[in-house]
């Protein structure tokens, strides 16, 4: 194992992150004001600087103000998640409760702040070690034995040397205490916990390519381009790979396809609602509507995907799933969605209401999923996460693609929906359609008194005259759009009108002295 420098941790990604956490776990590890530890005993044996997971929680909701338990819980869990303490038990647990359950401080050598770089050697001697001793408590999980299997087959140049490295360690672990071989595998299972997790579970030591990119790091240019083509490979490693020609029509294909869908680039029927004062548009695209129009009906024919995101299409969805007496998957997926939206505290309570309704045995709507996921959920009853259900929905919903949604969109039922839906008709703009309601004012509107003196005093003997300027604004007044129109009406017809017979303009009002 190696560890870089202290100027090249300053500049990996998240390290801001790592440090507010540790600055926590520091505070923690304070000898008076810190999460009180002691001997605690653990069946026969008795495990020194130990701490429950009560006594956590009460640092955190005293130290930090933190109001409610759950959330302090949830923070302590993260702490335990990102391998800043870890659970005195051979099961890796991290999900910490408000009980008396062991916990212990991590090392800050093994943080992950240090950005450990493990090769495979050092992970094939742990598991290799692991498979030496008593199966019962210190036996390999599925993928970790799939990881030893694939080990074996990239290292089998090297195995001699990684099996004599783990009988040695297992050699002198068999010298050591009771006590001292429990505290050093757990210690040993929560670093690989955060180094070399399971594929189902999220690693922490990800790397966004956006950090990688804007993050300054004072390295030479060399380094930066080694680094960023090792990212690249790396990323396109399992990557299903297509002509970019494939790639431009069917980008092409489904933004012809949506276009009629977005409000700026096609219609907006029935009329645009950031021009006009017309909000039906608001009224037709709500979440849930009587009569959905006719967009928004073939929308639902798009793909599954469009259907079960439309809360409109999700009620006729069930309609015809309880007409064809097959609701059992789309009340599993809306379940599922309403878990992983529910709050922190009903999780665990939520979780189990899925698991008796969808998954037990005999179930009122069982569904179909092989043994293999129901086995993972049922370890993970006990500590419930938001994502518990997730490659049984993805399951659930590849069966619901295959079966219900073909039948439901060639029944007659949606092609009613498509015929009986209404489709509004654009509605015509006004002359002045990008003049609000009510914003101009007619001249009678002003008071008589400001313009009497105006009137009387530019009066003209010539009745069409007269006629013209009452039409027109006067100076400071504001008209309606009608009698805008009319007076430019009326001025195009008087300057018509005015053309003498040699071409030449006359003028509209009567000149004084002028017959």
């Amino acid at each position: 194992m190696e560890v870089t420098n202290n100027v090249q941790r300053k500049g990996l990604p998240r390290s801001l992150q790592f440090q507010r956490m540790e600055r926590i776990v520091k505070a923690m590890q304070h000898p008076t004001a810190g999460v009180p530890v002691r001997s605690q005993k653990l069946f026969l044996t008795t495990v020194p600087n130990a701490f429950t997971g009560t006594d956590v929680t009460e640092w955190i909701m005293e130290k930090l103000n933190v109001k409610d338990s759950a959330e302090a819980l949830h923070l302590a869990s993260l702490l335990c998640y990102y391998g800043y303490f870890f659970h005195i038990t051979t099961n890796g647990a991290v999900q910490i409760k408000d009980d008396n359950e062991l916990f212990r401080f991590q090392a800050p050598y093994y943080w992950v702040s240090t950005n450990w770089t493990t090769g495979n050697i050092e992970y094939a001697i742990y598991l290799l070690k692991r498979t030496l001793r008593n199966r019962q408590r210190h036996g390999l999980e599925e993928h970790e034995m799939h990881a030893l299997d694939d080990l074996k087959k990239r290292l089998i140049q090297q195995w001699d040397f990684v099996t004599m490295q783990a009988e040695a360690q297992f050699r002198v672990l068999k010298d050591r205490k009771k006590t001292d071989k429990t505290i050093i595998d757990s210690q040993e299972r929560a670093f690989w916990r955060v180094m070399r997790p399971s594929p189902d579970e999220a690693s922490v030591l990800e790397m966004d390519i956006r950090n990688d990119l804007y993050t300054h790091r004072p390295m030479k240019r060399d380094e930066v381009l080694k680094r960023r083509l090792e990212y690249l490979q790396q990323a396109l490693t399992n990557r299903v790979r297509t002509k970019s020609s494939q790639t431009h029509q069917s980008l092409c294909a489904h933004s012809e396809l949506l276009s009629d869908y977005d409000p700026f680039l096609g219609h907006c029927l029935p009329s645009n609602p950031w021009l006009t004062s017309d909000t039906t548009r608001w009224d037709l695209t709500q979440p849930l509507v009587d009569n959905p129009t006719q967009l928004r009906v073939r929308r639902w024919s798009f793909g599954c995907k469009e259907l079960l995101s439309d809360p409109t299409g999700v009620r006729e969805f069930m309609k015809f799933c309880e007409a064809d007496f097959s609701t059992e998957s789309l009340n599993f997926y809306l379940h599922v969605q309403a878990l992983r939206n529910c709050p922190l505290s009903q999780i665990k309570q939520k979780a189990e209401l899925v698991y008796r309704e969808h998954l037990a045995p005999n179930a009122p709507q069982e569904v179909n999923i092989n043994d293999m996921i129901r086995t993972k959920i049922i370890k993970q009853l006990d500590n419930p996460t938001r994502e518990i259900f997730f490659e049984a929905e993805k399951h659930i919903i590849e069966l619901i693609k295959k079966n219900s949604y073909p039948r439901f969109i060639q029944s007659e039922v949606y092609r009613s929906q498509m015929q009986n839906a209404p489709n509004p008709l654009p509605k015509k703009p006004g002359i002045f359609h990008f003049v609000k309601d009510n914003y101009f004012r007619t001249s009678e509107s002003s008071s008589d008194d400001e313009y009497d003196s105006d009137d009387s005093a530019h009066k003209s003997d010539n009745p069409a005259a007269n006629t013209l300027s009452k039409s027109q604004p006067l100076v400071g007044t504001l008209v309606n759009t009608t009698a805008v129109a009319t007076a430019v009406v009326a001025a195009t017809s008087a300057s018509i009108q005015a053309l003498g017979n040699d071409g030449k303009r006359l003028s509209l009002r009567n000149q004084p002295g002028s017959k």
